[in-house]
């Protein structure tokens, strides 16, 4: 089982070249990466199914492979994934929750945990698959701050 957090600083009070974004701003983004992954990863399609106002259903597809998770919302807060365990697929979890330590002082603290099939002693999976994760999250976090400066969150969701 692979267990593995980061957090990426999202403001920078002290680096007046970076527009500093709002709490709102950055759910919003958040939000929009949870219910289409497929905008910030060319290489996934997604399907996604309502199950209640803060609820939904996704099915991911990745080449020939796909996994269906339930994505439950936490508003302005947290965003907490799981595959269904009734289906023929690996266990995965995953939490994106937006911390702030002071005010406007944004961070989001990435959790992951997963199935690991680690057979291969020559090649390092896990750290393989961190090291992924940390990359594909601070890509988010710059695509949402470009989407934010350049108010483009209603034209990207269309």
């Amino acid at each position: 089982m692979l267990e593995f957090e980061h957090i990426v600083q999202v403001n920078d009070l002290t680096n007046s070249g970076l527009s500093v974004l709002s709490r709102s701003q950055l759910w919003r983004g958040l939000v929009l990466r949870a219910r289409h992954p497929d905008k910030f990863n060319g290489g996934l399609e997604c399907n996604s199914e309502k199950v209640s106002s803060n609820e939904f259903l996704r099915t991911i597809a990745v080449g020939e492979f796909s996994f269906c998770e339930r994505v439950v919302l936490e508003p302005e807060s947290k965003i907490s994934t799981r595959t269904l365990p009734h289906l023929q697929q690996i266990h995965s979890e995953s939490i994106t929750c937006i911390e702030e330590p002071e005010t406007d002082y944004l961070f989001v603290r990435f959790s992951y945990r997963r199935e690991l099939d680690d057979n291969d002693e020559r090649v390092a999976v896990g750290e393989h698959l961190k090291a992924a994760y940390v990359q594909v999250d601070r890509d988010a976090i710059a695509m949402i701050r470009m989407l934010a400066e350049s108010r483009l969150f209603d034209e990207t969701i269309n």
